[in-house]
């Protein structure tokens, strides 16, 4: 995304409905996409609107529920270091395959 991607806000805007589907289904298919076809070039922004699709439906966010205020704390930390200390503690609390 960031090699082809010469536009500010590239995460926040979506790609064409269409080419994220076409994404998605070789994904789905367990095939490799080849993203530098000029459909996925041309319109980038598909590759990160999938992304975002693949974390909004997992069952249980990457950042658990349940270390949620863990989180929301150490983001809270009063400096960069402290901050970067806390955080790096908590997702050694993650479960292995969030962790990964």
């Amino acid at each position: 995304i960031e090699k082809h991607g010469i536009v500010d806000g590239i995460y926040r805007l979506s790609g064409i409905a269409s080419n994220i589907q076409k994404l998605r289904h070789e994904f789905d298919s367990e095939q490799i996409p080849d993203l530098t076809k000029d459909t996925y070039i041309q319109d980038i922004h598909c590759v990160g609107s999938l992304c975002k699709l693949y974390f909004r439906e997992l069952p249980n966010p990457l950042l658990t529920y349940q270390l949620y205020e863990k989180f929301s704390d150490a983001v809270s930390a009063a400096t960069d270091e402290e901050r970067l200390v806390k955080i790096h503690d908590v997702i050694q609390q993650l479960p292995p395959p969030h962790y990964r």
